[in-house]
């Protein structure tokens, strides 16, 4: 579907749903305009069923039906990004049925583009959890750190589990693992929030003064740069604070 609205999937997807029998769509994986599926679906000219995680995962209701019907599952951003998806179609293709990807913008290379950040200089991107008592991951500080040493950028996924997770949230949480770690002294990060939106705001600075800035809102995702090169530079400044 893209990384924002129903404006974003592609003349080739409007096709293909178009000729589906049954349209699923999944929302966990990305978090796009209010409204978008039900203006889609105005486009397509039927139904979109919406399917909780677990039977994304599970797998049986979509197979089942695409045992005698052409089935499609919308996804938000690119398709394949997820390891949720290439299970689904390894099973299809198990099952003897014929898959297709329409791909489509993945909000990890528009981060990138919109810091004006060089792709090839990308690290593993990771995600900050959402903390909750007895759950505080730190997985993705050491993905950070490792990138950051080896002059790598990093992307980081906000968690999206029941509410889109606080860019302030995300850079605390860095900060309060680092106070025991010191792994990342003066740690910079690119806030970008709404992506591909007309409220697109992206918010370069150190993690301090980032916190006391207004950021924009919900969904966000931050980029942590790594070594620059100067053209890289030039291009965050037009962000900084």
């Amino acid at each position: 579907m893209g990384i924002w609205n129903e404006k974003d999937i592609s003349m080739r997807g409007l096709e293909e749903l178009r000729n589906c029998d049954v349209v699923f769509a999944e929302g966990y994986t990305g978090r796009m305009q209010e409204g978008s599926l039900k203006r889609l679906e105005a486009l397509i000219g039927k139904k979109i069923i919406i399917l909780p995680r677990e039977e994304v995962e599970e797998e049986k209701r979509i197979l089942n039906e695409a045992v005698s019907k052409k089935v499609a599952l919308l996804v938000p951003g690119d398709p394949m990004i997820s390891t949720t998806h290439i299970s689904l179609k390894l099973s299809a293709e198990k099952m003897g049925m014929e898959t297709k990807v329409v791909h489509s913008s993945s909000i990890i290379t528009a981060a990138i583009g919109e810091c004006g950040l060089q792709v090839y200089k990308l690290g593993k991107p990771c995600t900050l959890a959402i903390w909750s008592k007895g759950y505080e991951p730190t997985s993705s500080y050491d993905v950070i750190v490792d990138n950051i040493e080896r002059g790598l950028h990093s992307v980081v996924f906000l968690d999206l589990k029941g509410r889109c997770m606080e860019a302030s949230e995300a850079i605390e949480q860095l900060l309060r693992i680092d106070k025991s770690r010191q792994r990342l002294k003066g740690l910079s990060a690119v806030v970008l929030s709404r992506v591909g939106s007309k409220e697109q705001k992206i918010t370069y600075g150190k993690a301090d003064a980032l916190l006391k800035a207004n950021l924009g809102k919900a969904p966000f995702i931050l980029v942590i740069p790594g070594k620059l090169h100067f053209v890289e530079e030039e291009a965050l400044q037009r962000f900084a604070i």
